[in-house]
């Protein structure tokens, strides 16, 4: 398992590499959930972490890949191709933000009642929800920046708004 883990992290530091901050956000987000599922002894509570720590391990390929078809369209000069393409990354970020907001929430609801020894791995996993959602949070902001549609950022701002 080391070597894929440290097959990933030299592909994210090799220059030219379509897996950065997204990806990497994306990533923490499932970390976080694979380490509060751990922690969760209710059989549901810990199924639907599951879930969401497999949709975000899906967006970490899903962000690197649609983040390369965009750049390849400015590369080959089609502007339409271009905007269709980033704002799919764009919705990439909205799922994980989404993602690591709700796993935010879950952590705060199980401080009230792990037993204080887990309390390390549980501020550990609330941090990486965090970072998630910082790091997807500026992804999408950038996107919406290079987007300039007054309209799809609107839209994209309250979506994320109605996942607090």
């Amino acid at each position: 398992m080391s070597e894929s883990i440290e097959q990933f992290l030299d592909e994210a530091a090799r220059r030219g590499s379509w897996i950065g901050g997204g990806s990497l956000a994306a990533l923490s987000a499932a970390l976080s959930a694979a380490l509060l599922e751990k922690l969760t002894p209710a059989p549901h509570a810990a199924r639907r972490l599951r879930r969401i720590r497999r949709t975000c391990t899906a967006l970490i390929r899903r962000d690197a890949e649609t983040f390369a078809k965009a750049i390849n369209a400015t590369r080959a000069k089609s502007p339409r191709a271009f905007h269709r393409l980033l704002r799919q990354a764009t919705e990439v970020q909205v799922q994980v933000f989404g993602s690591a907001r709700t796993i935010e929430a879950a952590c705060r609801r199980a401080a009230r009642s792990l037993k204080p020894r887990f309390r390390s791995d549980l501020e550990c996993a609330l941090a990486l929800a965090v970072a998630a959602q910082r790091s997807a949070a500026a992804l999408i902001r950038t996107n919406l920046a290079w987007l300039n549609h007054p309209a799809t950022a609107a839209r994209v701002r309250r979506r994320l708004r109605a996942t607090r």
